[in-house]
């Protein structure tokens, strides 16, 4: 049942309105996993998640249901038995029916006009709302996990990432492994602004973002400031005027911006 190409996956994210990442994937096949396997722990391992990542994500599939997709059944073995109630066992169904179709409608589809799959990528990026200012889309490329705090690294573009500071619940809640794909979410009031010291600079701000001044769109107290990378990235920062003043920061000049891990949110379609 699991879906394994990406034009798939973007496919079901232009129908349902939601990216079936990995994540959301994992989620129905182990509802699938539970009904032939009839045990929690089982159809956990089975689809690599944890037995309490596991329990997190039928809460959230119940929740976002409205009503009990499995239920516990007394005896079972292996860390409890469990079954699909009928409307767990109707959204199984209906999302093995909802494949078969929309691999088929997918076929033709490409027949009808070739590469219109390819743009399917592009409309969920420009469909995507924050109030962020600075959103980075990108694919997980290290994850070192600690006991309190986790560091996962984007890469954003060929020689830009975005190191943010999240918890091992997040990272688990999120589904987050190397080669997932992830949005990084920086409000433009959480950007520092220094000067381009050529990399002389030291700071123990993780990320260091350095390009040409764009755009200076002064207000009556701050300024909104967007540095464009050497990538072709961009990123925005609200300063206040004087500090525009005592940086001296005019468009087509440079500057640096600064972010600290622990101020990168971290997003997934799912």
């Amino acid at each position: 049942m699991a879906l394994n190409s990406h034009p798939e996956q973007l496919v079901q994210s232009f129908l349902m309105g939601s990216q079936q990442t990995r994540s959301g994937q994992r989620r129905l096949l182990l509802l699938s996993k539970i009904g032939s396997l009839g045990s929690l722990s089982a159809a956990a391992k089975a689809c690599g998640l944890s037995y309490k990542g596991a329990w997190q994500a039928i809460e959230a599939m119940n929740q976002a249901a409205g009503q009990d997709l499995v239920i516990a059944q007394k005896g079972g073995a292996g860390g409890g038995g469990m079954v699909l109630t009928p409307a767990g066992d109707a959204l199984v169904n209906a999302y093995v029916l909802f494949n078969e179709q929309m691999q088929h409608w997918m076929r033709e589809l490409e027949s009808l006009s070739p590469g219109v799959l390819s743009q399917l990528e592009i409309m969920r990026k420009v469909s995507m709302k924050t109030s962020a200012r600075n959103l980075f889309h990108g694919s997980v490329t290290d994850i070192k996990q600690g006991p309190v705090n986790c560091e996962v690294i984007l890469a954003v573009g060929h020689d830009t990432q975005v190191v943010a500071q999240i918890t091992p619940e997040s990272l688990e809640r999120l589904g987050l492994e190397v080669g997932s794909d992830a949005y990084a979410l920086i409000k433009a009031s959480w950007v520092l602004l220094t000067e381009d010291l050529n990399g002389a600079l030291k700071t123990s701000a993780r990320n260091q973002f350095c390009g040409e001044i764009i755009a200076i769109e002064a207000g009556a107290v701050n300024s909104d400031i967007t540095l464009q990378m050497g990538s072709g990235q961009k990123i925005s920062a609200i300063i206040t005027n004087q500090s525009v003043e005592n940086l001296e920061l005019f468009v087509g000049g440079r500057c640096c911006a600064l972010v600290k891990a622990s101020h990168v949110l971290l997003a997934v379609s799912d």
